[in-house]
């Protein structure tokens, strides 16, 4: 297991290029929490799924092209549902990857899942992220990977009982729960979600780096 450094702890909490991006889209979700107004719904998910690289678009069947999509499945499914009780049901003081955010994005889930034919896993996480970045921990394939490597074997952390969850989802919050913790012990830092994530972000840059040239050593061995 790798050791987290002080440097890179305090890299996480600096200014970096995409915070610019990254507040619009926390500045769109405060202005419009809610999901009674199908225009708001179609920007938000629109903007911060293709910013993330986790477009709704992608689904098993492709009924409906482009703005049709949006228009007349995606905005009219999720006013129809209960997002907004699911999100307000989640107190101000809840502590970041707490049960009912796992349970909450379970629901997400299988609302997006409904409206797509797929896991939309990583874009369920991100969507409730922005409405709630102190709570929802930013999942991806990215984040899984670089987590186990600094933190221990799932057998080895404190498990998390969640009556209906995305298990996937529910390990990854436990690892970074774990993290959060470790982190704080530590150095007395209390990371938030976007910061762990810039962390883990920064792991999975290195070791991007890492194989990228262990790669170019064995081309010109």
């Amino acid at each position: 297991m790798m050791s987290i450094s002080k440097r890179e702890i305090d890299e996480a909490q600096k200014p970096w290029i995409w915070d610019l991006g990254n507040r619009i889209l926390y500045d769109l979700c405060r202005a419009y929490p809610g999901h009674a107004d199908e225009n708001a719904i179609v920007a938000k998910v629109w903007l911060i799924g293709r910013s993330y690289a986790a477009s709704i678009e992608r689904r098993r069947n492709v009924r409906g092209i482009g703005d049709d999509f949006y228009e007349n499945t995606v905005a009219p499914a999720i006013k129809k549902s209960e997002i907004d009780s699911w999100l307000s049901s989640i107190p101000k003081t809840e502590r970041p990857g707490s049960q009912k955010s796992v349970k909450v994005h379970k629901k997400l889930l299988d609302l997006f899942q409904s409206i797509t034919g797929l896991e939309k896993r990583s874009l369920a996480s991100k969507y409730l992220h922005f409405h709630r970045p102190d709570v929802f921990f930013i999942y991806d394939s990215r984040a899984r990977q670089a987590i186990t490597k600094i933190v221990p074997s799932l057998r080895l952390i404190p498990n998390m009982e969640v009556e209906e969850c995305d298990i996937e989802y529910r390990n990854f919050v436990r690892r970074c729960v774990w993290l959060y913790h470790n982190i704080l012990n530590s150095f007395n830092v209390a990371l938030m979600p976007r910061e762990i994530d810039k962390l883990l972000l920064t792991i999975a840059n290195a070791e991007k780096r890492t194989h990228n040239n262990s790669n170019k050593g064995e081309e010109h061995g």
